[in-house]
């Protein structure tokens, strides 16, 4: 189960991707993004119920709410640049098709 202080350590991370993103750093972003979901798996692995006090469950909230906003602002800086590499991978395959089909 997600525990407050789980979800700490996963927005320390999130904290970092963002910042990498915002720098168009993205070797650390991937880096920081292997890093969380290596906590999420481990999270899921070691996944016991607990009873969380009305302060830790808002807590936990407040937390989670974060972490998605970051998770937003992220795939904002990155879907741009995604979408730069698709068109320059779907570009490099057009042209290696056009050379194979017509030579060069």
């Amino acid at each position: 189960m997600l525990t407050p202080t789980v979800a700490r350590e996963l927005l320390v991370l999130y904290q970092q991707m963002y910042a990498a993103a915002e720098a168009g750093d993205w070797d650390s972003l991937a880096d920081f993004e292997r890093e969380a979901a290596a906590v999420r798996r481990t999270t899921e692995k070691n996944s016991q119920p607990v009873a969380l006090s009305p302060d830790d469950a808002a807590m936990l909230q407040q937390l989670i709410t974060e972490i998605l906003d970051l998770d937003r602002a992220i795939r904002l800086h990155a879907e741009p640049a995604l979408e730069s590499t698709r068109k320059l991978l779907s570009d490099s395959l057009k042209g290696r098709a056009m050379h194979n089909a017509y030579g060069g």
